[in-house]
C-alpha cells in the first residue's frame, strides 16, 4: 500500500512537470515547429485582455489558435462565437453565409491574424504578408496583409479575389476537407506552411500544399518545382532596383526553376476541370497546360506547353533565346495573384519586371487585356515607337500576321474613336473576343460582334490565341 501511493504521487508529479514543460518550454513537435505557425520567435502568439505579456504559453504553441479549456493565464476569454467552435479553435472557421467580399475579420478564423492593425497577432509587424507582385516580384505597395489582398481598394469594379466561399464549396470533394474548415486550408496547411516572405528564393519555404496531399509541402522537393519543365521555363524579370530575376532579384545564372515551385500542377488541381464562379456567375474554363498539337482544336493553351507554330514579337528575356526554345511554360503566378488583384482575373499589377500601364478591365469589347499582354509582347509602341497597347502590327503588318490584305471595314467599324461619325480611323477589336484560356479562332469564333460583323477565319485557318 506505500508502494501504491508513493507510486501515485510520483506519477501525478511527473505528469504535471510534463505539462508545465509543454506549455512554458520550447521543444521540438515535428513539422510544426518549422512551420511559420509554429516557429518559437515568430509564430503564433495570440493577444488576450488581460494577460500580460509573454502570458502563459509561449509563442508558437498550440495554444494560441486551439483552446484545450477555454483559459490562458488562469482567465477564461469569452469564445468569439459565445460557443465551442469546430477543431477546438477560439473562433469558428468560416461563415459560409458570405458568399462575396468585401470580407470581415470574423469571416475567416485566419484573418484574426492576418489582417494587419486589427491583428490579434501580438508584435502585428511580423503578420505583414504582401501579394506576389511585391514579395517575389520586386514592386512596391501593394496590400500589405492577406485581408487587404482579398478587399483590393475597389477604385474600379475590376478589382478581383479568390471568392473564399467558392473555394470552400468546391475543396469538400477533398478527403480531408470538412464542411467546418476553412477556405484557406484547401491551399495551405496550417500545421505545415512555412514562411516564404523571408526566403522567398527558397523554396523549401513554400507555404502551399496540394489539396490531395494535405500533409505535405508542395515545392519543397525537386520535382515539384518550375524545374521539372526541363529549361521551358524562363523567369521573368525582377522589378526590385537589384534587378535580376522573379523570385526576388535572383540572379540569371541561376535561373533555372527550381527556386520556383511548380504552381501550375498546383493551380490545377482545380482548373484542370471546369470552375463555377459565383462572383461571375459563370463557369471558368477549364486550363490545358500540358497538351501539345499547335493549333489544333485539342491542343492546351500556348503559354503552357504546346508551343508557338509562327514568328511573334516578344520582350526580353523571352527573346533572347527564341532561337533554342520555341516557346516556354509559364507559371501562373508570373500572370496572377493567388488571393486578390486591383486587376480583373486576379491579373497581377506587376508583371515581367515593371508595373501594368493601366488596368485590366475584363470586358471583351475593350483593349485592356493589353495592358498585361505588352508585358512580355511587343505592342505597336515597343515594336516601332506607336501607340501603347495597339496591337496594329502584329495583327496586319507583320510577315506571320493573322489578318492581312483585307479592308478594314470586313471587322472594324469605321469612323471615330468609338466607330461612329465617319472620320475613318478603325478602334480595336476587345481583346476578349479572340483571346483567353482555351480558346481557337477560326471561321465561326468570335462570331458576330456587337457591331454585327463577323472575324473573318485567320490565315491557315484556325489558331490558338492564347
Amino acid at each position: 500500500m506505500i508502494v501504491f501511493k508513493l507510486n501515485r504521487v510520483f506519477f501525478l508529479g511527473l505528469a504535471q512537470a510534463l505539462v508545465f514543460l509543454l506549455l512554458t518550454s520550447p521543444c521540438y513537435a515535428g513539422p510544426y515547429r518549422d512551420s511559420a505557425h509554429g516557429d518559437a520567435d515568430e509564430g503564433v502568439h495570440r493577444l488576450v485582455p488581460g494577460v500580460a505579456s509573454p502570458g502563459p504559453y509561449i509563442t508558437g504553441n498550440c495554444a494560441h489558435c486551439h483552446e484545450q479549456h477555454a483559459s490562458m493565464g488562469g482567465q477564461e476569454p469569452v469564445p468569439q462565437a459565445s460557443g465551442p467552435s469546430p477543431f477546438a479553435l477560439f473562433a469558428p472557421p468560416f461563415d459560409s453565409t458570405q458568399p462575396f467580399a468585401p470580407y470581415q475579420m470574423e469571416d475567416v478564423f485566419c484573418f484574426y491574424c492576418h489582417s494587419g492593425a486589427s491583428s490579434i497577432q501580438r508584435s502585428a509587424s511580423l503578420m505583414e504578408n504582401y501579394d506576389y507582385s511585391r514579395n517575389f516580384g520586386g514592386l512596391t505597395g501593394g496590400p500589405i496583409n492577406i485581408l487587404e489582398a482579398f478587399n483590393q481598394p475597389l477604385a474600379g469594379l475590376s478589382a478581383s479575389y479568390h471568392n473564399l466561399y467558392d473555394i470552400w464549396n468546391h475543396s469538400q470533394k477533398f478527403g480531408f476537407f470538412k464542411s467546418s474548415s476553412t477556405p484557406c486550408s484547401a491551399c495551405h496547411n496550417a500545421h505545415r506552411a512555412r514562411q516564404n516572405r523571408e526566403y522567398p528564393q527558397n523554396s523549401d519555404f513554400t507555404a502551399i500544399s496540394l489539396p490531395t496531399d494535405h500533409e505535405s509541402l508542395w515545392g519543397d522537393d525537386a520535382g515539384e518545382t518550375m524545374a521539372t519543365y526541363n529549361g521551358e521555363y524562363e523567369h521573368p524579370l525582377y522589378a526590385g532596383p537589384s534587378g535580376g530575376r522573379e523570385p526576388a532579384g535572383l540572379g540569371a545564372a541561376l535561373a533555372d526553376g527550381s527556386q520556383v515551385p511548380d504552381y501550375n500542377r498546383f493551380c490545377l488541381g482545380c482548373h484542370a476541370e471546369q470552375v463555377y464562379s459565383s462572383t461571375l456567375s459563370r463557369q471558368i474554363p477549364r486550363i490545358d497546360w500540358s497538351t501539345t498539337g499547335g493549333e489544333s482544336y485539342s491542343a492546351g493553351d500556348k503559354h503552357g506547353r504546346n508551343t508557338y507554330t509562327s514568328e511573334i514579337l516578344i520582350q526580353a528575356p523571352y527573346d533572347s533565346a527564341m532561337g533554342i526554345n520555341r516557346g516556354f511554360v509559364l507559371s501562373c503566378l508570373d500572370c496572377h495573384e493567388p488571393h486578390g488583384a486591383p486587376n480583373t482575373y486576379l491579373i497581377r499589377r506587376g508583371v515581367n519586371g515593371s508595373a501594368l500601364m493601366g488596368q485590366v478591365q475584363g470586358n471583351a469589347a475593350d483593349n485592356s487585356m493589353g495592358y498585361l499582354c505588352r508585358q512580355c509582347h511587343k505592342d505597336d509602341g515597343a515594336q516601332y515607337g506607336g501607340a501603347t497597347n495597339s496591337w496594329r502590327y502584329v495583327h496586319h503588318d507583320s510577315p506571320e500576321a493573322p489578318y492581312t490584305a483585307m479592308r478594314c471595314a470586313t471587322c472594324h467599324p469605321m469612323g471615330g474613336a468609338m466607330g461612329g461619325g465617319g472620320g475613318g480611323t478603325q478602334p480595336p477589336i476587345g481583346c476578349g473576343y479572340c483571346h483567353g484560356h482555351g480558346m481557337t479562332i477560326d471561321a465561326s469564333t468570335p462570331g458576330t460582334l456587337p457591331n454585327g460583323k463577323t472575324i473573318p477565319a485567320p490565315i491557315g485557318g484556325a489558331r490558338k490565341s492564347f
